[in-house]
């Protein structure tokens, strides 16, 4: 939200560079799926997942450093490409962890967590960053965003299942009563 205003008012650039910072970004993603495709997914899976998130997360300080444009599609590169190759690792460790019948629910529950907090960031970020500034704000979020995200990868019990091929409890019967546990808890 705060890129267009910063390449606008602090850089005093064009809507054809901040299009070729979003570019960037694009190359970063397209290029991570690449070599992932090429290498494969990695055997501990849920720690590179939540290391490349921390790593993305601290990208978006990178837009509150940069002083020019071509600094800004470094930030956006870094930032879509760590973002693709957590996002990559999870959509496939769900698949491989989560019993079939479990997976629309989980899906679901992961997509509202991951979104639902969305318009408190979209109100919030306009008077936070009236207060501090746009740079300070994205360098703050980018900074505090991946601690929180790190220390989600301590968590006890978050890394076991890594290096499991099949769904941790395929053998167990679904009830289809009972509530879909939370992603964190299926990662677990």
């Amino acid at each position: 939200m705060l890129l267009p205003y910063i390449v606008k008012n602090d850089l005093h650039a064009s809507a054809a560079d901040l299009g070729i910072v979003f570019a960037a970004g694009g190359i970063g993603s397209v290029g991570c799926a690449v070599v992932i495709g090429q290498r494969g997914l990695p055997r501990r899976d849920i720690t590179f997942m939540y290391v490349t998130w921390t790593l993305a997360t601290l990208a978006v300080a990178g837009y509150g450093l940069a002083s020019a444009v071509w600094q800004l599609m470094l930030a956006s590169l870094a930032f879509n490409a760590f973002e693709t190759a957590g996002t990559i690792v999870w959509a496939t460790a769900k698949q491989r962890h989560v019993p079939a019948a479990l997976l629309g629910r989980v899906s679901s529950l992961d997509w509202l967590i991951s979104i639902g907090l969305l318009p408190l960031s979209f109100a919030l970020t306009g008077p936070v960053s009236g207060a501090i500034g746009a740079q300070t704000t994205l360098i703050a979020a980018g900074l505090l965003g991946a601690v929180v995200t790190f220390s989600a990868l301590l968590l006890p019990g978050m890394r076991e299942v890594e290096g499991l091929e099949g769904p941790v409890a395929e053998d167990e019967p679904v009830d289809e009563d009972e509530p879909a546990p939370s992603p964190a808890l299926v990662a677990a």
